[in-house]
């Protein structure tokens, strides 16, 4: 097995973390506050279930993106990418899906970087 540091430091972890950072955001500060999303992704505890948690997840921010592209003319919403969901799932079969959900969550209510 791999190290964890190769899990948590995968680009792949660290986009879905920041689109589900932003779903769970205040809507003061253009969040989505989807809580709903972060429990069916803390929750999966196999295969089948996390994928089931990705696809609502990613419908449900599909919904919040446009909303914000909407209400912030000009500025474009985040979004992860089909490689990002690909090795979403090849990591999931790697290492696990409660460690893949752990570190989602993790990157998801950590305090974001100056960058962001």
């Amino acid at each position: 097995m791999s190290s964890m540091y190769d899990l948590f430091s995968n680009p792949s972890i660290e986009s879905f973390g920041k689109a589900l950072r932003f779903a769970i955001g205040k809507r003061e500060y253009s969040g989505g506050e989807d809580y709903a999303s972060l429990i069916n992704i803390e929750n999966a505890y196999n295969i089948p279930q996390f994928v089931d948690a990705l696809r609502t997840f990613l419908r449900r921010y599909d919904s919040y993106a446009r909303r914000y592209e909407r209400e912030h003319l000009g500025r474009v919403a985040f979004k992860p990418n089909e490689k990002d969901l690909d090795e979403l799932i090849r990591l999931s079969e790697q290492y696990g899906v409660a460690n893949v959900s752990a570190a989602l969550v993790a990157h998801a209510i950590v305090r974001q970087s100056k960058e962001e």
